[in-house]
């Protein structure tokens, strides 16, 4: 009787020793994903490329940018409530494909500072005013440093 009430234990310890482990994992997990957008600071003025892949000709492989900021918000509420039928309605004539390597300058934020207004700075839609998620410019586009020239 003994030994299975000590196996028991052995088992328990085990099994918690387990979940502190798991636990533990979890936390550095969630810390690293939420300290990748905390990092970053978006203002008026800054320069970022597009470092992802993305071609404009593809339909399926490539980053947007969208005409209306209610557009870019309705898909980011899709995403963050996963509920595409009620959120998401966005015609596709009215997104600019990019290809990789093109360059926003950003505006200004909307919609709580989940959209940013970014002026393109290349290919054929170039100088005119767009949106994109800011997810999706943490994630795909890169900030450029800029330079003092004093």
């Amino acid at each position: 009787m003994l030994l299975i009430h000590t196996l028991n234990s052995t088992n328990y310890i085990k099994t918690m020793i387990k979940k502190l482990f798991f636990a533990i994992y979890f936390l550095i997990i969630t810390t690293d994903l939420n300290s990748k957008e905390s990092d970053v600071h978006i203002e008026s003025g800054q320069t970022w490329y597009l470092d992802k892949r993305s071609n404009k000709f593809s339909s399926y492989n490539s980053k947007v940018l969208y005409f209306f900021s209610t557009d870019a918000y309705s898909t980011y509420k899709a995403r963050k409530f996963s509920d595409w039928d009620i959120f998401s309605i966005v015609d596709t004539r009215d997104l600019v494909r990019l290809n990789k390597g093109d360059k926003v300058e950003i505006l200004k934020p909307r919609h709580g500072e989940s959209v940013y207004e970014v002026k393109l700075l290349d290919g054929f839609e170039k100088n005119k005013n767009y949106f994109v998620i800011k997810d999706d410019l943490i994630d795909h586009f890169e900030l450029i440093e800029q330079t003092d020239e004093t």
